[in-house]
């Protein structure tokens, strides 16, 4: 924990009027990547043109990779390192030197032949690391007891120094907190709270700035939203502390309506864009003309079906609004 003097900053603020306008979020590549069935937010390559990414049905998840060739993506492919086991949530380096990633899989090879053979079930997620090697991956390493500190590990994050951002939980809690882990001499230190993640709200899906000058996560139980969705929330970091947790309003009041659900966050590589994982749809308008039922169709086969896709959301506003010490996009009021 932070000292207390510092408790007040962690308030969560409604935002004042601004002259930014909150831009509506894009989703990504449909047809290619968001799809039928749920598909999550992707890690990207530093250069942008490889990503991986979550694609899971009700009880299993895959990681995916994918290639932008000629301006469109690849067929997505189990990514080498994934399959097996139930993996999900993929974060990679800013260097491109590793990915890090939540799985269920046995802590061990030996524990792993025991479930294979005696068809054991899985329990507990752990977070573990794959390295670049060449155009492939190396064997997954389990992080250590630094940063696995319980059987509740879900959705990594790291930032440009290495530092690791994630989600966990004590065994008897009721809310999950975000953590960090600070990758210091080529070693983990013990993970810590973040201090506004203090257990008054279910705080989940850290995303981490390449220069940790601020940090995207999803939230249920903060203000200004009165229903039980997770939203994106933005805080700033202020010197060697955090600012006010501020939530993320956009595409007018829909955001604040409590329809969708918005989370999984995690940065491109310019810094600035964010990818999330929401199950919004297209609206569909009455009347129409046959053609126009016909697309409705068609999109509901594709990804206007209500399951997660990926969206895409320029931060420009919100960060040039704190950059030059204006109020952030307000939210409309629920």
């Amino acid at each position: 924990m932070r000292l207390q003097a510092f408790a007040l900053s962690f308030l969560v603020l409604p935002l004042a009027a601004s002259a930014d306008t909150a831009p509506a979020p894009q989703l990504f590549a449909p047809g290619e990547i968001s799809g039928p069935a749920n598909d999550w937010t992707p890690a990207f390559s530093p250069d942008g043109k490889r990503m991986e990414f979550t694609r899971s049905g009700l009880s299993w998840g895959f990681i995916l990779e994918s290639e932008l060739k000629g301006g469109h993506w690849s067929e997505p492919a189990i990514a080498p390192y994934s399959g097996e086991w139930p993996d999900s949530s993929p974060t990679e380096a800013r260097d491109g030197s590793y990915v890090i990633f939540e799985s269920t899989r046995p802590a061990t090879a030996a524990l792993a032949e025991q479930v294979r053979s005696q068809h054991l079930p899985l329990k507990g997620s752990a977070l573990w690391k794959a390295e670049r090697r060449g155009a492939g991956w190396g064997e997954p390493q389990r992080l250590p007891a630094s940063v696995n500190i319980s059987a509740n590990m879900w959705k990594p994050s790291v930032d440009g120094r290495g530092d690791l951002y994630f989600i966990s939980k004590d065994e008897g809690e009721k809310n999950l907190h975000l953590y960090r882990s600070a990758f210091k001499d080529g070693a983990y230190a013990q993970a810590e709270k973040l201090p506004f993640s203090d257990g008054g709200s279910l705080d989940v899906d850290p995303a981490a700035a390449p220069d940790d000058s601020y940090l995207v996560f999803s939230s249920i139980g903060r203000g200004p939203f009165k229903d039980d969705h997770e939203h994106l929330y933005i805080v700033f970091r202020e010197g060697v502390a955090w600012g006010p947790v501020q939530a993320m309003c956009f595409d007018g009041a829909g955001a604040a309506s409590g329809f969708t659900l918005d989370d999984d966050a995690e940065l491109g590589p310019d810094g600035r864009t964010l990818y999330f994982a929401s199950d919004r749809t297209q609206a569909v308008h009455l009347p129409k003309t046959r053609i126009e039922a016909e697309q409705d169709v068609e999109d509901m086969q594709g990804w206007n079906n209500g399951n997660a896709n990926v969206w895409s959301l320029d931060l420009k506003p919100w960060l040039d609004a704190h950059r030059q010490g204006r109020p952030l996009p307000a939210c409309p009021a629920p």
